[in-house]
């Protein structure tokens, strides 16, 4: 596949809600008619759709192709514990630290049960999460929790659906490990 189609595809799979292409051009850094070309042949390959007249997402063909394998290695690496540089610390507000900090994919799993409310809708808010997750490794957690957090939920519905999309993850994960 051609790398500018890629890198489209890539920025689609972070958001569930349909973009237009002058959004998706400026994120992947193409000039627009370049985008909305490599959108039009991606659509008529099935990975795109529009849903909207003017707006495109990615369609579940267009999500497996640029769906990121993890190897046994990076697996090992999103599950181990982490120094403090790679530390997830829990704030309530700018400058009001929780108390809490998460050191590894287990761990963050577990203090998403007792965090405040406040602090999961303050992290995820300001991608927060995303952006650890990322830096751990973990891209397509990352992703799931970009997509709670298109949907606007709040409380302990906000609570219930990241802890189930981070235990889930680390259950699958560990599971590769066991299985190899």
């Amino acid at each position: 596949m051609n790398p500018v189609k890629r890198k489209i595809l890539e920025e689609m799979a972070l958001h569930t809600q349909p973009r237009r292409p002058k959004e998706i051009a400026e994120k992947v850094g193409v000039n627009f008619s370049s985008c909305m070309m490599h959108i039009l042949g991606l659509k008529k390959a099935g990975y795109v759709s529009s849903p909207v007249k003017g707006y495109y997402k990615i369609t579940d063909l267009g999500s497996d192709v640029v769906d990121i394998q993890v190897g046994e290695g990076e697996v090992a690496s999103i599950l181990a514990s982490f120094g403090p540089d790679k530390t997830f610390y829990f704030y309530i507000g700018v400058n009001q630290y929780s108390g809490m900090r998460a050191d590894s994919l287990f761990d963050f799993s577990e203090k998403i049960k007792d965090v405040s409310v406040q602090s999961l809708e303050f992290h995820l808010v300001r991608e927060d999460f995303e952006r650890w997750l990322k830096s751990i490794g973990d891209v397509k957690l990352a992703k799931k929790l970009a997509s709670i957090r298109e949907k606007g939920v709040s409380g302990e519905e906000l609570r219930s659906l990241i802890y189930e999309a981070v235990k889930t993850r680390h259950d699958v994960l560990q599971e590769s490990l066991v299985r190899k």
